[in-house]
């Protein structure tokens, strides 16, 4: 059967370098600042493709929907971590979390570890980040993938990973931009002002430890995308920044 294009949640190179130019430049120094010795991290290594593709559609099939939290291992540090949780509903609470690890693996731990980490983080980190937002208010706590778009890139990352062209992934920190910035990328939805100036996440390719792109990896199938979100004015759903809550029609 023939592989579906990722039109709902392919971002394109110039998008996906400017939202991660923007967490660099303006969210990133403040971390940084925190403390001399730590570094805030810009992406996260995943090795094992297809063991994190089995780790979260079983997190899906059984939850619905997927969390990616954000945490901290000390509070007031920038020293983060990403857990990956399923939950039914945008606003439930999780009863498992499964932590990326240094070895770029998901390892499960104890709901009491993962909510300290995820303390650690809105203790620590988010309201520093307040005063990235542009408006003042709470930064983002989690990014909330709805079933279907996790189960479209998990599909697109098997299917490259299956023809050989990639071995692993970054889960990219990211942020929207200003509204400025964000009202020139093409198909961005109205729903997205929300979101500006937001942390959130984007997931990018790796083969043999080097970074790679759907551009540069699958040329043709890439373009046929691109043509397709053009028509269909679709695109760039890597994720809701949750706060705030999902928009009333996607709530579920």
């Amino acid at each position: 059967m023939e592989q579906k294009l990722p039109i709902r949640t392919f971002i394109s190179t110039p998008v996906g370098d400017a939202r991660q130019n923007w967490y660099k430049t303006k969210k990133k120094p403040m971390l940084d600042k925190l403390d001399a010795r730590i570094q805030a991290p810009e992406n996260f290594a995943i090795s094992y493709i297809r063991a994190f593709i089995e780790s979260v559609n079983k997190l899906i099939k059984t939850n619905g929907n997927l969390a990616v939290y954000l945490g901290a291992e000390t509070e007031g540090k920038p020293d983060f971590v990403l857990l990956f949780a399923g939950i039914k509903k945008w606003s439930n609470l999780p009863n498992t979390y499964l932590l990326l690890n240094k070895e770029g693996r998901l390892e499960e731990i104890s709901t009491e570890s993962g909510n300290m980490l995820r303390n650690n983080y809105q203790n620590g980190i988010q309201p520093v980040l307040a005063g990235s937002t542009g408006d003042g208010d709470i930064e983002t706590e989690y990014v909330y993938f709805e079933k279907d778009i996790i189960a479209e890139i998990l599909g697109e990352c098997k299917f490259q990973a299956d023809q050989g062209r990639v071995d692993g992934l970054k889960v990219q920190l990211v942020s929207y931009a200003d509204k400025e910035a964000e009202v020139g990328f093409p198909r961005s939805r109205d729903t997205e002002r929300i979101y500006l100036e937001r942390l959130s996440i984007m997931f990018t390719y790796t083969k043999d430890g080097r970074d790679t792109s759907f551009e540069k990896i699958d040329p043709k199938r890439y373009e046929e995308t691109r043509r397709k979100q053009e028509e269909d004015k679709s695109g760039l759903n890597s994720g809701r920044p949750v706060p705030p809550p999902p928009p009333r029609g996607d709530i579920k």
